[in-house]
């Protein structure tokens, strides 16, 4: 029984959190209090924690790890992040059981006479730097590439960056969001003219539409999810999941719109033509912002073998953008993208 004010502000405090944190996981299981992980803590509790970034889908979270005698029992989210302010998802909570897992790699293996056998680190490290030198020394310097990972810390990259292209002087250095961001920055390079998505997380606390197109961030990001969701309780802030199928993000947002896999740019599409249409330009930001080129539009199966183009985009005006979209109009792109006509006008109207 609580005896003092303190103790009744603090117990109440605290399960409020916990009944806020019951019901976002209601909503999707990505999101764990962190008293459950400190519960049975050794020592109780009286751990050295350690700042860090957690190494996961790359949202940028904060951490603290929790060390007991020089090894990491336990972690939660740094309440002095600005990304996640003390939040984690259900990958953060979890990233020391990999450490701690038993099928982890705790020696180098190297391969002698067709067996994996345990060897020092000193070794396998001269190994590796042996048999890349011989094939320099053979092939020339760009036969050996480093390929890194997504997660990479800045320091991580700098260190690789002066080992590849300094010391060994060749520009085969590449990380594994290649493959899940390289048409994405195609895209806002084109688009924007710089490599990276406009605007910054703190956007999501005065934004009053959030539309997650083609993504699922409940299960992907939830600890940004979980951001947005708050300016949905707290200040009616509305969010629209558009995808191709139904997700945990679809279940918490306000509006949920299908559409037939690779038909959303004719959707888009669609949404200018509707905000042309009805008088709703932004006519002195579009003077001053932007510019329009016409590019390849039949252009074939892009993944065909052997397939190739040169798309060099041609300047035009707006009123040539105009009749280009003459032919995305609501009722027809319809048709085929399978979001219905009221829908696509919704869009256009937020």
């Amino acid at each position: 029984m609580y005896t003092s004010l303190t103790n009744r502000r603090s117990f109440i405090k605290k399960m409020a959190i916990m009944s806020a944190m019951t019901a976002a996981a209601t909503m999707f299981p990505g999101i764990i209090f962190a008293d459950e992980q400190e519960r049975d803590l050794p020592n109780g509790g009286d751990l050295d924690w350690k700042k860090g970034p957690c190494r996961f889908c790359g949202v940028g979270c904060g951490v603290l790890i929790g060390v007991d005698k020089g090894k990491a029992v336990a972690v939660k989210g740094d309440p002095n992040s600005s990304v996640n302010k003390g939040l984690l998802c259900v990958k953060g909570y979890h990233q020391i059981m990999c450490i701690q897992a038993e099928d982890r790699l705790t020696h180098a293996l190297v391969k002698k006479n067709g067996k994996y056998v345990q060897t020092p680190i000193s070794e396998a490290l001269d190994i590796v730097a042996n048999k890349m030198k011989e094939t320099m020394d053979t092939h020339g310097k760009d036969s050996v590439a480093m390929y890194t990972s997504g997660q990479s810390t800045i320091p991580e990259g700098y260190v690789a960056s002066k080992l590849m292209k300094g010391a060994i002087g060749t520009n085969n250095l590449d990380c594994n969001a290649r493959l899940c961001m390289a048409s994405a920055v195609t895209g806002f390079l084109t688009s924007f003219g710089a490599d990276e998505p406009m605007g910054c997380y703190e956007d999501i606390d005065h934004a009053d539409y959030f539309i997650t197109w083609g993504n699922n961030m409940a299960e992907m990001h939830p600890v940004l999810f979980s951001r947005m969701l708050e300016q949905k309780n707290r200040r009616g802030a509305k969010i629209i999941d558009f995808a191709t199928r139904t997700t945990r993000s679809s279940m918490a947002s306000n509006k949920s719109i299908l559409f037939e896999p690779q038909t959303d740019l004719a959707v888009a599409n669609a949404i200018c033509y509707e905000i042309i249409n009805n008088g709703w330009v932004n006519k002195s930001f579009v003077e001053n912002h932007v510019n329009f080129n016409k590019g390849l539009t039949d252009m074939g199966y892009g993944l065909e073998d052997n397939y190739a183009f040169e798309d060099k985009p041609t300047p035009i005006d707006f009123e040539a953008y105009k009749d280009f979209l003459e032919d995305y109009t609501p009722e027809k792109v319809s048709k085929y993208s399978g979001v219905s006509v009221k829908d696509i006008k919704y869009l256009a109207e937020i």
